[in-house]
C-alpha cells in the first residue's frame, strides 16, 4: 500500500482528503493535535509546533507521501521538514492559498506566474503562506523530492467551519435578509471534495520538479449571484440589502463573510489535468444538508449581529 502522512486531515478540507485517499486504497497517517478522532487510520498526536514533540511522533517512520493540509507558516513547514525521515518520500503536497497573490498591483484573474507579496486583505496569514511554500521549496529541491503547491480559491461544502455559507443558510432560514457589500464583488469556488480529487491526481502525477497549481471552479460568481445560489440550494427567497460600507466607515468583514476584492484565480493549468467539477448549486445543496443537522452547534458571532441591526437601521433613514 501506498503510505501517505497527512499533516491535518480531521477537519473539512483535510478530513475530504483523508477520506478520498483511504476509499483509494492508501495507508494513511494523520498528523494533528487529536482534537477529532478519525476511523480507520493511524493518528499521530503532537502540536506541530513543537520540534521535540514533532520529531518524538514521526521517529521511525517512513512515508512515500507527504500531504500538508495545516501548515500556516515557515517555522512550521521547517519543523516538518526536519522532522520526517525523506529518504523513501516520492512527493510532497502543500496546501497554500489564493492569499499570496499581490493584488493590489495584479488584475484577476490570478496566474500562477504572478508576482507573490503582502496582501493587504489577508495580512500576515497570506506572508506566512508565501515563507510556508519558499521552505518546503528550498528543502525539497535540496533532497530532490517532487514538491506540489496547491493554492485554492475559497472552498466551501460540508463541515465548513468557516461561517460563509453557514452564515447565508441561517440569515435565509430565520427569514433575516442578507446584507452585501455595494461593490458586489467577484467570488471564485472549489468543492471541497473536488479539492480531494485534486490533490489524489496530483499525488500521483508523475513530476520532477516543484510545479504549482490554482484550483477553483472555472467560473466566478458576485456576492449576490452567491448569495442568491444559497437561496436556490435551500429551496427559499433571501432579501438582499445593498450596503456602501465605506461611506459609513466600516469594515465589509464586520457584516459580510469575504474581503471586498475580485479573488479569482485563472485555473487553466488544472483544468487540462483535473477538468472535472461538482455543479455549484449541487455542491450548496449538500453543504446545506449538512449545515441542518449542524446548525445546533454553530456559535454565531454575537458583535456581527448587532452591527447587521445598526446597517439596516442606516439603510431605512
Amino acid at each position: 500500500m501506498k503510505r501517505v502522512l497527512i499533516a491535518g486531515g480531521s477537519y473539512f478540507i483535510g478530513k475530504a482528503i483523508t477520506e478520498k485517499l483511504v476509499n483509494s486504497g492508501y495507508e494513511v497517517t494523520l498528523l494533528n493535535r487529536g482534537n477529532n478522532k478519525v476511523n480507520g487510520v493511524t493518528q499521530l498526536i503532537c502540536d506541530r509546533d513543537q520540534k521535540e514533540e514533532m520529531q518524538t511522533v514521526l521517529n521511525g517512520k517512513k512515508f512515500d507521501y507527504l500531504v500538508d493540509v495545516s501548515g500556516m507558516n515557515g517555522m512550521q513547514t521547517e519543523i516538518i521538514c526536519n522532522s520526517i525521515d525523506a529518504t523513501e518520500l516520492k512527493k510532497t503536497i502543500f496546501i497554500s492559498s489564493s492569499a499570496v497573490y499581490d493584488v493590489e498591483h495584479l488584475r484577476a484573474r490570478f496566474r500562477e506566474d504572478d508576482k507573490l507579496k503582502v496582501n493587504k486583505y489577508w495580512g500576515e496569514y497570506g506572508t506566512n503562506k508565501i515563507e510556508a511554500e519558499r521552505t518546503f521549496k528550498r528543502f525539497m529541491e535540496q533532497k530532490k523530492i517532487p514538491l506540489t503547491i496547491i493554492r485554492p480559491s475559497y472552498v466551501y461544502g460540508e463541515e465548513n467551519y468557516v461561517q460563509r455559507e453557514s452564515f447565508i443558510f441561517e440569515h435565509i432560514l430565520t427569514n433575516q435578509p442578507v446584507i452585501l457589500p455595494d461593490t458586489n464583488k467577484k467570488l471564485q469556488f472549489i468543492y471541497a471534495k473536488d479539492l480531494a480529487m485534486i490533490v489524489k491526481t496530483l499525488l500521483e502525477k508523475e513530476t520532477e520538479k516543484t510545479e504549482i497549481y490554482n484550483v477553483g471552479n472555472s467560473e466566478y460568481v458576485t456576492a449576490k449571484e452567491w448569495v442568491l445560489f444559497c437561496a436556490e440550494a435551500m429551496g427559499k427567497r433571501v432579501e438582499t440589502v445593498m450596503f456602501d460600507y465605506k461611506k459609513e466607515n466600516m469594515g465589509v468583514r464586520e457584516f459580510f463573510p469575504f474581503h471586498d476584492y475580485d479573488n479569482v484565480l485563472n485555473v487553466d493549468k488544472i483544468k487540462t489535468i483535473c477538468p472535472e467539477e461538482t455543479d455549484f448549486l449541487q455542491g450548496l445543496k449538500n453543504a446545506y444538508q449538512w449545515f441542518l443537522k449542524e446548525r445546533e452547534h454553530i456559535v454565531w458571532k454575537e458583535q456581527v449581529r448587532k452591527n447587521e441591526t445598526e446597517i439596516l437601521k442606516l439603510s431605512q433613514l
